[in-house]
């Protein structure tokens, strides 16, 4: 792994709680950066009840990890108590990766964003007026990043403070419609985005004007993937997936249909070596020849799955325990949790006994 003990201890145990990820993003080949959240346990629940303090504010970590450093120097970032981010990355105007809450935290009305790289990190100006929702997914188009929200929102990203709304194109639903707004999109370019959430809720931009897209289903919809292939994968309740491309849309097979209404849709879609690949906390998948199914990956690989990023030829996943990358068609370890946690453990039980 790509972590010393002693890096671990000073990056995820200084507080004393356990963490996972629940983001991640690649800013490039050789930098990822992640979203860590911490799972709480009753001691902690109580304790934060004790004190007063909201379970939503507990500290997430905003964590940059650079491959060509030296092992045990690779990590850096801090922690801050917001509402979950999200993170994204852009190569315009710079390097950045960009951090936004969720959603603002109960008194504050606004989401706190904060960015590293090219230069001092730095915590920037809330996206106030863009915002129509909640902060649902933030991907990288042409080098700018862009968000979507709720209520059919979309913002790209100028520069330090600077947003353009893109909203005006977008018809905002009635009050209280929540079958419709966005929960993700992608794109093949600048002027050919899709953007699709709700039920059935799905739209074409080419960024002056927009288009609703007819789409056979109500399901309630959750990630977009523009393919390599010039196909375009929507997807939505217990992973149920349609590719199509403007008014021409067919649903996708299951190798092995979900029958457990339980199931979690998928979290996160991207491109990667000629297919979809998509996850969730309960695994990871992949969609070649019209088909779902399950991916062909080691154990270690299939329990950090949870979010999904692609960028300049490297795969990215991570989720509560741990973070692994795919490059040149072989898995890489990043960070196991549990192995580490495994580890230092070791190292207690040795101390004790001598």
């Amino acid at each position: 792994m790509s972590i010393t003990k002693d890096e671990y201890r000073r990056r995820f145990k200084a507080d004393g709680l356990y963490y996972g990820f629940r983001d991640c993003v690649v800013r490039d080949r050789d930098i990822f950066v992640f979203i860590a959240e911490p799972e709480l346990t009753e001691e902690d629940k109580a304790e934060y009840e004790e004190k007063d303090w909201s379970f939503d504010l507990a500290p997430k970590g905003i964590i940059t990890f650079i491959r060509d450093d030296p092992v045990g120097d690779q990590w850096s970032g801090g922690f801050l108590s917001w509402i979950t981010p999200i993170v994204g990355a852009s190569l315009k105007p710079a390097s950045h990766s960009v951090s936004i809450e969720r959603g603002p935290a109960y008194g504050r009305y606004e989401n706190f964003n904060f960015v590293t790289g090219s230069g001092p990190a730095y915590e920037d100006e809330p996206l106030g007026d863009l915002l129509r929702g909640a902060v649902r997914h933030m991907k990288m188009i042409d080098g700018w990043l862009y968000v979507c929200t709720g209520n059919r929102g979309l913002g790209k990203r100028l520069g330090r403070g600077k947003w353009q709304s893109c909203n005006e194109c977008f018809p905002k639903p009635d009050k209280g419609d929540y079958n419709k707004g966005f929960a993700d999109f992608d794109a093949f370019s600048e002027s050919d985005i899709y953007l699709a959430g709700g039920r059935g809720d799905v739209w074409h931009f080419d960024g002056k004007k927009s288009r609703q897209i007819p789409i056979p289903t109500n399901i309630e919809l959750k990630t977009v993937c523009c393919g390599g292939n010039g196909e375009v994968y929507i997807s939505g309740e217990k992973g149920m997936t349609f590719h199509g491309r403007g008014d021409r849309w067919e649903r996708v097979e299951n190798e092995e249909p979900y029958e457990d209404p339980s199931t979690l849709p998928f979290r996160d879609m991207v491109w990667y070596e000629d297919k979809v690949w998509a996850s969730n906390d309960y695994g990871l998948w992949v969609i070649e020849n019209n088909t779902i199914k399950e991916a062909d990956v080691p154990d270690w690989v299939g329990k950090c799955s949870g979010d999904l990023s692609v960028g300049d030829g490297v795969l990215l996943l991570s989720g509560y325990h741990g973070a692994v990358f795919r490059e040149n068609g072989e898995w890489h370890k990043i960070l196991l949790f549990n192995e580490m946690e495994a580890l230092l453990a070791a190292e207690e039980d040795g101390g004790a006994s001598s």
